[in-house]
């Protein structure tokens, strides 16, 4: 049966799923401290990007078809293992079609869910397959593989055929990922780049039926590091080729089709028991970017270091995010000290955190006043030059004692929000998410975003650590609803969003539940 536990590793907690093989297909998601996204299946299948799903690394899909999207789309694993008796059997790790008695699959996700491993484990070969993947801000999106030789086992040598299928080029709306996608293969193009081993994922123009030229001016790239003496490839026919045992063709471009990084490699396991590569992918990068990643990958000096280094700041960050509110906790119950770490980690990322606490900066006064009400912001030039920055409650105190109440009304609804963003996943297909937490120089936000019914029971929870903040939550609560009982479907720093009716959408009518006006405010209330 399976088993889930709470363990510990490397100084953080960890859960440990063992048997996930017994188990119906389940989705999760890999957080981070910045703008990545990632959502996995179980079964190995995933869809990754960062900010939304428009700048997706491979086809952003609803929960039930990211199950059935291993081989597909997403990574891949081919092992040949050949025996002491020269007998060759084709391994190939989370794939269902191979899956029996000796193979057993095992889930491990970092308490912060900061990274994921998925492990199979073949006892009738003596191997064991794991596969890591995290979160760089400076890399993207890592994936880090080991094959490990198990005391006893009669396999000699290896040969892997390991990468990404499916790899898409920026600037494919998500529109066109899943209505259209045919029509963007004919404008794909990948290419790897010999002096770096980059593979780019990029279009020959932006997709369009205009008759006008339109350059596209960024990429998606993958790369590899490591094993040694591997080869590289970015043409997925490599899979069927290897699968047949024919040659592969090792193509270093490919247009027309759909983009693909494989790396090809041999290991003799009486030498080397434990062999381990990475491959690193990201997104939406511009030409800048990618000569200076490029430049990095030709010096090759202290890599891993650098790798691992920006995983750990990621992940520090993210466990400071959560202490903001409150979510780390060690009691006698490990599983209810995870829990409720999960908990305020998802709460924060849909209503967001209050990093500076209650101190509020002149610069966001400001800015506030110019997106709501720049009439307000004219007439009290003179005020806000003097403001400087100082604590919520004082703000607005003098706001109320310049006798103008929109100046009032304003300053008393600004929450110094981060982190915030757009709530969706593939199993809320109608939700778009977008994850805003940088402006366009890479600066933290100080900005939320989020759906009128989820956004201010996060709130009513984060308050809980800031309860200074109650009266501005019920602010912005009564504010944004209209006296005849309606509410809006968003609720952002920059105001509220109504929703754009659609006959034609059953889902279109879900902004506006009176009923939670009710029972949210009252809570609201209790609260304060």
């Amino acid at each position: 049966m399976p088993r889930l536990v709470v363990e510990e590793d490397e100084r953080e907690q960890v859960c440990r799923l063992d048997g996930a093989e017994l188990m119906a297909p389940f989705l999760m998601s890999l957080p981070s401290a910045t703008d990545h996204w990632l959502f996995a299946s179980s079964t190995g299948g995933l869809t990754a990007g960062r900010v939304e799903p428009s700048r997706a690394l491979f086809p952003y899909e609803t929960e039930d078809r990211l199950h059935r999207t291993h081989g597909v789309s997403g990574p891949i694993t081919l092992i040949r293992v050949q025996g002491r008796e020269g007998l060759s059997t084709l391994w190939e790790p989370f794939d269902d079609r191979q899956l029996g008695a000796g193979r057993r699959r095992s889930l491990r996700k970092s308490a912060l869910g900061a990274w994921l491993e998925l492990e199979e484990v073949d006892n009738r070969l003596g191997l064991r397959f794991r596969a890591r993947w995290s979160t760089s801000e400076t890399f993207g999106f890592v994936r880090t593989v080991e094959l490990t030789r198990l005391p006893g086992s009669e396999v000699t040598t290896v040969e892997v055929l390991d990468g990404l299928l499916d790899i898409l080029p920026d600037g494919v709306p998500l529109s066109l990922q899943q209505a259209s996608s045919c029509l963007a293969d004919a404008y794909k193009r990948s290419e790897l780049v010999p002096e770096t081993g980059l593979a780019i994922y990029s279009l020959e123009a932006q997709i369009s039926d205009h008759p006008a030229p339109a350059e596209s001016l960024r990429a998606n790239v993958v790369w590899a590091l490591g094993p040694p003496g591997a080869s590289l490839g970015v043409c997925g026919e490599d899979v069927r080729a290897f699968r047949e045992g024919r040659p592969l063709g090792r193509r270093a471009r490919v247009t027309g089709e759909r983009g693909a990084f494989l790396v090809h490699a041999r290991f003799d396991l009486r030498k080397q028991p434990s062999p381990r590569w990475r491959v690193l992918a990201d997104v939406h990068l511009g030409h800048v970017e990618l000569e200076a990643l490029g430049a990095m990958v030709r010096r090759g000096v202290e890599l891993e270091s650098l790798i691992d280094a920006d995983i750990a700041r990621g992940i520090e960050s993210l466990r400071r995010l959560v202490a903001q509110g409150d979510g780390l906790e060690r009691t006698g119950d490990p599983t209810a000290d995870v829990h409720h770490l999960a908990n305020v980690l998802y709460n924060e990322m849909r209503g967001g955190v209050f990093e500076s606490g209650y101190r509020v900066t002149q610069k966001e006064v400001v800015a506030l006043l110019e997106r709501r009400n720049r009439p307000a912001h004219d007439r009290h030039a003179a005020w806000l030059a003097d403001l400087g920055d100082l604590d919520h409650r004082s703000l607005i105190a003098s706001a109320a004692q310049t006798g103008d109440p929109q100046l009032a009304r304003l300053c008393t609804e600004l929450l110094p929000l981060s982190f915030s963003r757009t709530h969706g996943d593939p199993s809320r297909p109608w939700n778009r998410f977008a994850i805003r937490v940088k402006d366009a120089n890479g600066r933290r936000l100080v900005a939320y975003q989020g759906n009128w019914r989820d956004i201010f029971q996060n709130w009513e929870a984060l308050c809980q650590s800031f309860p200074g903040y109650l009266e501005s939550v019920i602010a912005k609560f009564v504010n944004a609803s209209t006296i005849d009982g309606f509410n809006p479907y968003r609720v952002t720093s920059d105001g509220i969003d109504w929703e754009r009716p659609d006959p034609a959408d059953p889902w279109g009518n879900i902004g506006y539940w009176g009923d939670h006006q009710i029972v949210y405010l009252t809570r609201l209330l209790e609260s304060s």
